[in-house]
């Protein structure tokens, strides 16, 4: 049996950069990372007629297979060698802010999320992630898409016995 040499030094940098116990950051540059609904502009109220926000779908993320929580906003900034992608989504039932930071040729996920009504300690302890994106050249005005898994423990108040977190979901973001 012959090993070609040259494709596994070509596919070695391809297939992760980020390490975490196992590779959770992929680069697959021809998937598509498909979004329900993208581009389309929603707007909130959150009941009150007098103050309106605007957003446009830039994900699609959804936390523990249910679709009233969904995560559907990105925003992205570059600053020297790191690369900072935050999908949040804000109803009236809950804010949430899933973080990927990737530098140095490593990344980090966590995710965060805060119920309605009183005001809960509680933190989500990441166990796994993984992250795909289609291309590695963080650029500042260029558009990187993607696909992001999360499963976590959920620790404190307004768990609501939901210990487990699981998330999964397609984005898209633009650097800046």
């Amino acid at each position: 049996m012959k090993i070609n040499f040259s494709f596994l030094i070509i596919l070695v940098p391809i297939l992760g950069a980020c390490q975490n116990g196992n590779n959770n950051l992929l680069i697959h540059p021809n998937d598509k990372f498909q979004i329900k609904n993208e581009d389309k502009v929603i707007k909130f109220t959150f009941g009150n007629p007098n103050f309106a926000k605007l957003d446009t779908v830039r994900a699609e993320l959804i936390v523990n297979n249910d679709p009233v929580r969904g995560i559907q906003f990105t925003r992205a900034k570059l600053r020297s060698d790191t690369l900072t992608i935050i999908i949040s989504s804000t109803t009236t039932a809950y804010h949430q802010v899933y973080n990927i930071e990737i530098a140095g040729g490593k990344c980090k996920v966590d995710y965060a999320f805060k119920p309605s009504g009183p005001d809960y300690k509680l933190t989500v302890v990441p166990t796994d992630y993984k992250v795909i994106l289609n291309q590695a050249d963080f650029q500042i005005g260029r558009e990187i898409r993607g696909y992001t898994e999360f499963k976590g423990k959920c620790q404190g108040e307004g768990c609501y016995d939901e210990n487990d977190i699981e998330i999964k979901g397609n984005f898209k973001v633009l650097i800046k």
